[in-house]
């Protein structure tokens, strides 16, 4: 475990992933603390992964919905649901955001976190939190100021989760895709240093995917109410909006959904008809509880569950698809990257865990450089003869899954903290309310002085 600088925290915080340093370069030192390893959390818009580092997987899994109350079973303690399913925090948190109210969800689900599933004293712990450099900075700034004021642990280092899914790899360079929730972001790193001036981003990812699929199971679902007979004889209604809950739509990602690996035209009038003619998966009696204790099914058509995903690989202007943000950012880059970004694509995010995600990636890729549209053909004429070097460092359709996409970016941090490697960190002496903000590279002027 590393020790914290007694100098104040320097303007060159950004420097030290992107320029003069690399990860290869930073130092190991012991510990003034008794325990050497530290807490390390990945708090996302849904579910906060938690656990020690050196471990090779989060010891707990947290959604932001929950809380913890003890059960009156000899089962010991749950998770108890608190209330509807919510995201933690969205984008424009800084516009709109209740930040009370945030800190203290906050506090409930880190006391939980602690006290009641790691078992620690945080004053005896440093924490590495991994995150998205895109996160809005008031989020970051409440997390430390929780941490600091409220836990008074040692200190924090804020660490990419993109750096640290790569980390889990043993390449030092590569394009990491985060598919996630809000967002999806692609953040190309180069000798372990994050080139944090060409990230791209499209906000279709995990939330647009439930509402295409909330939209097409209300135009096209059926509902079967609670019946003796058989569910191809029961009666069939339209599914009510009040069923299609987010618990419900989530759940439903994680089950019955995958990525078909045939692409259809994007054309309006042709999308539809298509679908349903060519659809390979088989339709679906999906059973639901009802709140006063019945059961009921949901009938969802095969080329629902096959063609839900396409909203990942559609867009516009506004919203690209996953494929054109991948070659934006290769556009961004400087030539002679390129090759060895486009040869090193790495997924992460729990989005991406849909059946048949990585190859209809690749095809769509293959697709725009092999056999371009004209518009394409124009836009992306200097990545076309890279087709030949596309290639995913882990593909379960090829080579298998060594981790999990949604767990990737904590198990690096935790990689990160057993080999007692670090950065700068942020020490609670050294807290003035400011925290790293990544889009601008440097400390705010109140954490400068």
């Amino acid at each position: 475990m590393t020790t914290t600088s007694s100098e104040p925290l320097s303007s060159n915080y950004f420097a030290s992933y992107t320029s003069a340093s690399s990860l290869h370069n930073f130092a190991r030192r012991h510990s003034i603390y008794g325990t050497e390893d530290r807490v390390v959390l990945d708090v996302g818009s849904l579910y906060i992964k938690c656990g020690f580092s050196g471990e090779s997987h989060p010891r707990h899994i947290i959604p932001t919905w929950t809380r913890l109350q003890s059960s009156r079973t000899s089962n010991g303690e749950a998770h108890c649901v608190d209330g509807p399913m919510i995201e933690l925090y969205d984008l424009d948190l800084m516009a709109k955001g209740n930040l009370k109210q945030l800190e203290e969800k906050l506090k409930k689900l880190l006391h939980d976190i602690y006290f009641r599933l790691l078992l620690t004293d945080p004053k005896s712990r440093k924490v590495i939190l991994c995150e998205s450099p895109l996160a809005p900075v008031v989020l970051k700034q409440t997390i430390a100021k929780i941490l600091f004021d409220y836990f008074q642990v040692p200190s924090i280092s804020f660490v990419p989760i993109h750096l640290m899914a790569l980390l889990t790899t043993g390449m030092t360079k590569g394009l990491v895709v985060d598919c996630g929730h809000l967002e999806t972001n692609i953040l190309p790193l180069y000798d372990m240093r994050p080139l944090l001036p060409y990230v791209t981003t499209t906000p279709l990812a995990g939330r647009s995917l439930g509402l295409r699929l909330r939209a097409l199971l209300l135009g096209h679902g059926r509902y079967i109410p609670p019946s003796t007979l058989h569910l191809s004889l029961a009666p069939q209604n339209p599914v009510p909006v009040a069923l299609l809950t987010s618990d419900l739509l989530e759940d439903m990602k994680t089950r019955v959904l995958f990525c078909s690996p045939v692409k259809m035209p994007h054309e309006e009038e042709d999308r539809l008809v298509e679908y349903k003619n060519l659809s390979i998966a088989t339709d679906l009696y999906y059973p639901i509880a009802l709140p006063d204790g019945g059961k009921a099914n949901l009938w969802i058509p095969g080329w629902v569950r096959e063609r839900a995903a396409e909203v990942l690989f559609e867009g516009d202007e506004d919203e690209p698809s996953v494929v054109y943000t991948i070659l934006d950012c290769l556009l961004k880059l400087q030539p002679d990257l390129r090759k060895h970004m486009v040869g090193s694509l790495l997924i992460i995010g729990g989005t991406s865990l849909l059946p048949g995600f990585h190859a209809r990636l690749k095809q769509e890729l293959l697709q725009i450089m092999k056999a371009p549209t004209e518009s394409e053909r124009k836009r992306y004429s200097s990545l076309l003869q890279l087709w030949e070097s596309v290639k995913f460092i882990e593909s379960p359709e090829e080579s298998g899954r060594v981790f999990m996409n949604n767990v990737r970016g904590w198990i690096g941090g935790s990689l990160m903290g057993s080999l007692k490697l670090s950065g700068e960190e942020m020490s609670r002496e050294k807290f003035a309310g400011q925290v790293m903000d990544w889009s601008i590279g440097n400390w705010n002027s109140e954490a400068e002085t």
